[in-house]
């Protein structure tokens, strides 16, 4: 092929064959269906990681099925733990490029305010998205250059204002 570019987008595909064979409640595009305890259709079936369908997720990452992990070991235990969802922040390194994302890094105009920084020469691409007023971090993705990472992702995660202004952030 004659390109500029090529994309590969492979996804997570979760394998619920013995769940839908066995009467288990699955997703129409896949998955086990389960609640906030992590139960399936079947109460005593627990589903947690890449197979659950929660709230019409699928988690494709790690730290999301260790969480999950966590709250149904909980409830075999007898305690009364619950899954609300989770936090959907990564950073990966995908072919040499070190990928990351935080927050709310996608949101309308009328939540957040992007403020976008790229380097061409570089490689590097940084966006990140702040309060209209400017005062809080909502997320952000950075590509090429993830080093601040776990300072931004901390920032988000917090509920005071910024330490600085939002240029000082980026760049």
């Amino acid at each position: 092929l004659d390109v500029d570019m090529i994309i590969v987008s492979c996804g997570i595909r979760p394998r619920d064959e013995l769940a839908a064979e066995s009467g288990l409640e699955v997703g129409e595009r896949g998955g086990v269906v389960v609640n906030n305890r992590l139960q399936n259709s079947d109460e005593d079936v627990y589903a947690v990681g890449e197979v659950a369908l929660h709230a019409g997720t699928i988690y494709g990452l790690v730290a999301p099925g260790y969480e999950m992990a966590e709250i149904a070991a909980r409830n075999l235990c007898g305690q009364d733990a619950e899954f609300a969802g989770t936090d959907l922040s990564a950073k990966l390194k995908l072919m040499g490029v070190d990928v990351a994302s935080f927050g709310d890094y996608e949101v309308a105009p009328s939540i957040g305010r992007p403020l976008v920084y790229e380097d061409p020469f570089s490689g590097v691409y940084k966006k990140l998205i702040f309060s209209p007023d400017g005062q809080r971090l909502l997320g952000g993705m950075l590509v090429g250059d993830a080093s601040d990472y776990h300072m931004l992702q901390g920032l988000a995660k917090s509920d005071g204002p910024l330490p600085c202004k939002p240029g000082e952030l980026i760049g």
